[in-house]
């Protein structure tokens, strides 16, 4: 009974890693290996998995046949370091955590999250209002832009990336002057409200308008074709697309250098076999299932927050 306790209360103690300093000082490390399955997250909890994982951890568990836990890191380089040093086999990682590790070359993409569009991966608009003198990029200059969420692979970096492209940098629109949380580094950001500030400026309560905003594409597809409202919000004619960004690959689930080979092809087997057909693992993930990873698109999302990097 005793070992069984020792076993219990440092599997709990993992699990509660609620801030990402409370998981590394729990010093979960290699010396549980043996005994669960260990999965390097930027997703924390205050009790069990994840709630995005929930459903995932219990298939996982009984794919491996034993406990899986999640380790909160904060970001993706942190992730890469516990790869590299074995205390982790496995992630769980976005475009964008992907891309700050280290050294990816150690790392072996095991499968890619497919999209509400049946898709590896999307892109995002650049839209202006129906209607108004903006119709194409060029026409920015010297206006007010809203971004999507600072930070974010599709709706700032990669965005940033299309208004240079187009002729664009930073220093030809508008600086903004509002403090953080709202705006950072002279930049509006509004998240998913970005385009509604330009489809109803006024309704919105913008007394400066805002000319041209970033969509997800998957924002957009969801949209009505008609009918837009200050009640419902937007449909898809209020916009004019002017622009649009590279795609960016969904999340993707990676082993690293230390991973156990026959738990490595297990993992992948269930992600690209099973996953797609549990109903709730797709739900909780809001996707449709895993699709075989396209490393070249990865590698095209680092050379934004590369270029991000050096701006």
């Amino acid at each position: 009974m005793k070992g069984f306790d020792m076993f219990r209360h440092s599997f709990i103690r993992c699990s509660l890693g609620v801030s990402i300093l409370a998981v590394w000082a729990a010093g979960c490390g290699p010396s549980q290996t043996g005994e669960v399955v260990q999965f390097g997250t930027t997703k924390a909890s205050l009790i069990g998995p994840p709630l995005e994982y929930r459903a995932l951890a219990l298939r996982l568990e009984d794919t491996f046949e034993r406990p899986v836990v999640f380790r909160a890191q904060p970001d993706g380089a942190a992730i890469g370091t516990q790869l590299m040093l074995g205390e982790i086999p496995f992630a769980i990682m976005s475009a964008m955590e992907y891309c700050q590790v280290e050294d990816r070359s150690k790392l072996t993409m095991l499968a890619t999250a497919v999209n509400a569009a049946g898709r590896t991966q999307r892109k995002a608009y650049i839209v202006a209002r129906a209607g108004s003198s903006i119709s194409s990029t060029a026409d920015l200059k010297g206006k007010r832009f809203a971004y999507g969420t600072r930070g974010d692979m599709l709706t700032d970096l990669a965005v940033r990336a299309a208004l240079d492209k187009a002729g664009l940098p930073p220093t030809e629109l508008v600086t903004e002057i509002l403090p953080p949380p709202v705006a950072y580094d002279g930049r509006l950001y509004a998240g998913r409200e970005a385009p509604n500030k330009v489809a109803i400026p006024i309704l919105r309560g913008d007394v400066i308008p805002i000319s041209a905003a970033v969509i997800d594409e998957l924002q957009y597809d969801a949209l009505p074709d008609t009918g837009g409202n200050i009640i419902t919000g937007p449909a898809k004619d209020d916009f004019n697309i002017i622009g649009e960004t590279v795609s960016v690959p969904e999340m993707v689930v990676v082993a690293g250098p230390g991973a156990d080979a026959a738990q490595t092809e297990a993992l992948k087997n269930y992600l690209l076999s099973k996953a797609g057909s549990d109903e709730n693992v797709c739900k909780q993930l809001e996707i449709k299932g895993f699709a075989a990873p396209d490393k070249d698109s990865y590698h095209l999302a680092c050379l934004i927050l590369t270029n991000a990097d050096q701006q």
